[in-house]
């Protein structure tokens, strides 16, 4: 039997080294988005985006992703200390790359903006049984409702690997780009 992949660190808030999760926030005030779903790839234990969007009244709910025992750790303690947060922000513990698309809903807005940060050898092999970052981007591609947004953070230090992935799925998938914003580039669902 095969383990589970993930992340033996943490990340804390570094704005000044990842603004990736402040940019998303502020993206969504920007756009006044309101009362919509968002997934959102990589929480941190600071778990910005989703405390943000349960206590700034936009009535948006987020679903997070950590590979983090940590970051998960965080989560249950922020969550079990504010019914208000608990209530509007789901994160779990897994490895996004193993993600069964039955369990998800559909999604107004995407973060990808960790796509192609991690190195596990085995992710997409018939053993592990998970995805690469394409198969990964085009089931979320697939969880995006059409005219959601889908979000790549452009400093991250795998985006160098994601451009050409990006490249050939933003050709192939039935998204437009619409736009930088900060350090985000923004993908409206066709």
């Amino acid at each position: 039997m095969t383990t589970m992949n993930y992340w033996t660190d943490k990340w804390d808030l570094h704005v000044d080294i990842c603004p990736c999760d402040v940019h998303v926030n502020d993206w969504i005030a920007d756009q006044k988005i309101r009362n919509k779903l968002v997934y959102h790839f990589g929480t941190g234990t600071h778990h910005v985006v989703g405390k943000e969007q349960a206590e700034n009244g936009s009535g948006n709910m987020v679903f997070g992703i950590t590979a983090s025992i940590e970051e998960y750790e965080a989560y249950i303690k922020m969550a079990s200390g504010s019914s208000k947060i608990a209530k509007s922000y789901i994160a779990y513990f897994g490895d996004i790359y193993l993600t069964n698309g039955a369990l998800l809903p559909d999604f107004d807005v995407v973060t990808m903006v960790h796509i192609c940060e991690f190195f596990f050898p085995n992710t997409a092999s018939k053993e592990y049984g998970g995805m690469d970052d394409r198969g990964v981007l085009d089931l979320f591609t697939k969880k995006t409702k059409p005219g959601g947004h889908i979000l790549f953070y452009t400093k991250s230090i795998g985006f160098e690997k994601a451009k050409p992935i990006v490249a050939a799925w933003e050709k192939e998938a039935p998204v437009t780009r619409i736009g930088d914003f900060k350090t985000l580039a923004v993908y409206r669902k066709t």
